[in-house]
């Protein structure tokens, strides 16, 4: 990215970039074994990416003559799309030396076709005799192929302004004609860029749509399946369109920095709290830690921040496939100072590269983040912390603007109050951590063997804060058991996303919090149920 004498840099450094991220997104969406991405000159049949689930079928970087490869099937008359069921029984498949090597397989080839009407390549699947492609897939296959092929003409005009830009000095007739020529090609990128938004944009609003029509409370576990993959594969391709969009708008300068007070606490809060269906979905544990005080307000973008941090999650979800993502957030500086600097840190549960500009450039949700971190003079860094953790830390400068009062005087009032925690280990130490930062007195343990025994030896909490996910002893039979030795101990119910309470258990509670916990849900609770 960036300029060079005038030119913008495409979209990719180069098409084998562009290629390796269609590959990526199609691997995302599409449950097929093999993916790959060809092109060719009608002589030689080169693999520029590969993709290959379980059994490798395709190697990148690998070379056939051209005819001998399926991919001229594909381009023969101008170029369709060709579907084979099984290359052996086939006929136009069968007697090939290439079908011999990889025996019976379903082929999917869709041409990458040029403005022009030249072909340049091809996408192709491959997977065993009995897959079966839909639709969606097929449409999505093609509006891949589409953009691709738009691409590589967008990618081919800059280079050949930078050739001819390089040449100034013999051709300063030429020169603003050929910078017109090249702000043209910018603008129809932009405007491609829209109209595939556009284009794609309505079929799969009407897709997603749907697929909650679909939903019927007598559907099989298998039909509900499909539903959603369907309705994953549509938002996985929504989400691209989006980042797209962003991306472009950003790249164009017209992104506006807005500086206006606003909750920096529940802004971090509510973009975490978007992903606690999805890391409940994968199994993974969403912890969220902020050393920062929730009656602080601060001046700063608001929009953008989240925005800017929700693709990093997004990215730290995708890239986990068991374990945690954490996410923890402390403005430094003394709080008398008018400026500090907001670090936002994300570790999850996986290895990724090192080098943030290779890890950025083969990520558009990355790559937005990143420029919504430079215009708002911040960055953003990554850190192989162990084997297998991973951290990105985001520096944003933010101006402190006031403390709320009231939310400041119900934190004096709990000061000194003591309280029974009882949890699990886990990463969730936001709920300790912020009672302690509010200076009460917390005695925490994960049995409640410890508690009976504090309890025994005279210790009165005036609250008991219990995760439902207490394994020893269970947390409601522990409940009952504090209320019958504490009569009017008043207890909080720390509850994990998703999960139900039966409405007989939850009358043993005073009140219920969802984690990951808000700071302000955590101090209403406390104020109300202490006297």
């Amino acid at each position: 990215m960036g300029t060079a004498e005038g030119i913008t840099r495409g979209f990719y450094e180069d098409i084998k970039e562009a290629a390796a991220h269609i590959v990526d997104v199609l691997s995302g969406i599409l449950k097929v074994n093999t993916i790959f991405v060809a092109t060719n000159d009608r002589v030689t049949n080169v693999i520029l990416e590969a993709f290959n689930r379980t059994e490798e079928l395709i190697v990148k970087g690998s070379v056939l003559p051209f005819t001998d490869s399926y991919c001229s099937l594909v381009l023969r008359d101008k170029g369709s799309v060709l579907t084979i069921q099984d290359t052996c029984e086939h006929p136009m498949t069968r007697t090939m030396d290439v079908t011999s090597e990889l025996g019976n397989r379903f082929f999917v080839g869709v041409p990458i076709m040029r403005r022009s009407g030249e072909t340049f390549g091809t996408i192709c699947l491959m997977d065993n005799p009995d897959y079966v492609i839909s639709e969606t897939d097929m449409k999505t296959l093609n509006a891949m192929a589409v953009f691709l092929g738009y691409v590589v003409d967008l990618e081919s005009t800059l280079h050949v302004q930078e050739r001819k830009l390089s040449d100034s000095e013999q051709m300063q007739e030429q020169l603003q004609a050929e910078k017109e020529r090249a702000e043209s090609e910018a603008m129809t990128k932009t405007q491609m860029l829209k109209l595939m938004s556009h284009e794609i944009r309505n079929p799969l609003n009407g897709i997603l749509g749907l697929t909650d029509l679909m939903r019927t409370p007598d559907m099989s576990e298998e039909q509900s399946e499909y539903v959603n993959m369907i309705e994953t594969s549509g938002n996985i391709l929504l989400s691209l369109l989006n980042n797209m969009m962003n991306f472009n708008i950003n790249e164009a300068g017209k992104t506006v920095i807005h500086d206006d007070p606003f909750d920096l606490v529940g802004t971090i809060e509510n973009t975490v709290y978007l992903y606690a269906g999805t890391a409940m979905g994968k199994n993974i544990e969403l912890g969220l830690n902020l050393e920062l005080n929730v009656s602080q307000v601060f001046v700063g973008d608001e929009v953008k921040i989240g925005q800017l941090l929700a693709h990093v999650i997004q990215y730290a979800l995708d890239s986990t496939r068991e374990g945690s993502v954490l996410i923890t957030a402390v403005v430094n500086g003394e709080e008398t100072e008018e400026t500090g600097t907001l670090l936002l840190k994300v570790k999850y549960t996986g290895q990724m590269l090192s080098d943030i500009q290779k890890l950025i450039g083969s990520n558009l949700g990355l790559a937005v983040s990143q420029n919504l971190a430079i215009l708002m003079h911040g960055r953003i860094q990554v850190d192989r912390m162990m084997e297998n953790e991973t951290e990105f830390q985001i520096s944003l400068p933010l101006r402190r603007y006031w403390e709320l009062p009231q939310l400041a005087s119900v934190q004096q009032r709990l000061k000194g109050r003591k309280v029974l925690l009882a949890k699990d280990p886990d990463i969730l130490q936001g709920v300790s951590s912020l009672m302690r930062r509010w200076e009460m007195d917390v005695h925490m343990t994960s049995g409640s063997t410890v508690a009976h025994d504090w309890i025994k030896e005279g210790f009165k909490p005036d609250v008991a804060v219990v995760d439902m996910g207490l394994l020893e002893g269970g947390a409601v039979d522990f409940v009952h058991e504090l209320k019958q030795r504490l009569v009017n101990l008043p207890v909080i119910a720390l509850v994990p996303y998703g999960m139900h309470i039966d409405l007989h258990e939850a009358e043993t509670f005073d009140a219920v919090l969802t984690k990951p916990v808000r700071q302000a849900d955590l101090l209403n609770a406390l104020s109300i149920t202490l006297p």
